[in-house]
């Protein structure tokens, strides 16, 4: 008599809390990836890892390694047709910046596309070599500067079916340093960041 009771009471939670518990855990995920950039300022090649506690929604960390180019560079060939460049600016970036990003529309498009949104925020730091440098010499002496990074805007993921899927983003992104670096206080503008995602088993 006493067994009944206790499988209904078991029956009952495993339908209830304990089941929605495991449903939960389920479907929580990691991924992780590579991209790449183009900046308004030069372009980024890193890579990123993602949190997923639910289809619609990603925590994710970013670490990029930008080169930054600036707008009077300018490059011609000489006589003996060899290229030279004046007002060079050896100048990198590294991006460390943990974000979000959210697709609202995540039922209502083809399962294999998804439109959403995201934001960012985190130090950048700057590293500022010599102009006039062979690369192994630029190196000797770094000047280093540290300022927030924010940065925001659409997202686009095509999935691959694989376990895998194609990242695309399109933003702006804003960073101001203390001081003046290579002609510049202020590095801002739009980017766009391609990158492969993969499921973390």
């Amino acid at each position: 008599m006493i067994r009944f009771p206790l499988l209904l009471l078991v029956t009952f939670l495993s339908q209830t809390g304990f089941g929605t518990a495991q449903t939960r855990d389920s479907d929580r995920f990691d991924t992780k990836g590579l991209d790449m950039e183009l900046l308004s300022y030069g372009g980024s090649l890193g890579g990123f890892y993602s949190f997923h506690p639910s289809a619609a929604m990603s925590l994710d960390v970013e670490l990029d390694w930008s080169l930054v180019e600036s707008n009077d560079t300018f490059s011609y060939y000489d006589y003996y047709n060899r290229p030279v460049s004046i007002n060079n600016r050896n100048l990198s970036f590294v991006k460390l910046l943990g974000g979000v990003t959210w697709f609202p529309f995540l039922g209502k498009m083809h399962p294999s596309l998804q439109v959403g949104t995201f934001a960012a925020a985190g130090p950048v730091m700057a590293l500022n070599t010599a102009d006039d440098e062979t690369l192994l010499k630029r190196w000797k002496h770094v000047d280093t500067d540290i300022a927030p990074m924010i940065r925001g805007g659409v997202h686009l993921r095509v999935l691959t079916g694989q376990g895998s899927s194609y990242n695309f983003r399109i933003g702006y992104d804003y960073a101001h340093f203390g001081k003046t670096i290579d002609a510049r206080q202020t590095y801002k503008g739009i980017f766009f960041q391609a990158g492969m995602e993969f499921l973390h088993r």
